[in-house]
């Protein structure tokens, strides 16, 4: 894809998808290894397929995402999703310091909050997508659906950290679970503030 005189960012995509990676298929810290990167790192993760576009999305967006990307370039988000995923998790790792009960007790949770992040961002992704494929006849009805659909999943995305926010007190310290929502914070931004950088400014 090119748009705007050159490429659409693949690896910005995939960072954003990265940043929701279910870890299903990825073995949490065993209780009674204390926390250390090396393990995390070492894991085996699969790469974890983006999820389906939202229900709501009409058609015609749905089929612009569709035909803006190839099976190629979506195998190639999938890897990239793995690899960074494997980063972020060793960083969690490293800095939240739990004892064996806690460890227990937060990476089940942990990998659920990261598999409903992984839905909220795969819209992203979609969204992205469709903006690209858009991006050279974008018209204002197209600006105006574009703009709602990233609301909605800004809104989703702080809907599922407030949601969360009880059950991780319920097996952790406040300031444990503190702890966990700023780095988990510092990540997000991190990845957000590369992948703006990417995206053409709309014209």
């Amino acid at each position: 894809m090119e748009h705007l005189g050159r490429p659409v960012p693949i690896v910005a995509i995939a960072a954003v998808l990265a940043t929701a990676a279910c870890s299903t298929t990825q073995t949490a810290p065993q209780a009674t290894a204390q926390a250390q990167p090396a393990s995390a790192a070492s894991a085996g993760v699969q790469a974890a397929q983006p999820a389906p576009a939202s229900p709501s999305s009409p058609s015609s967006v749905e089929a612009g995402a569709s035909s803006a990307v190839s099976g190629d370039i979506l195998d190639e988000i999938a890897l990239t999703r793995a690899a960074i995923q494997t980063r972020r998790q060793a960083i969690v790792t490293a800095v939240m310091d739990l004892t064996a009960p806690e460890s227990q007790a937060f990476w089940p949770l942990y990998r659920d909050y990261r598999t409903d992040m992984a839905k909220v961002d795969d819209r992203l992704v979609n969204l992205i997508i469709v903006y690209a494929g858009n991006y050279d006849s974008l018209s204002d009805d197209m600006a105006t659906k574009l703009l709602n659909d990233y609301l909605d999943i800004e809104k989703a995305r702080l809907d599922i950290k407030s949601q969360y926010v009880p059950r991780f007190l319920g097996v952790l310290p406040a300031t444990k679970v503190a702890r966990f929502y700023h780095v988990d914070n510092k990540l997000d931004k991190k990845i957000q503030a590369e992948l703006a950088a990417e995206i053409p400014l709309t014209r």
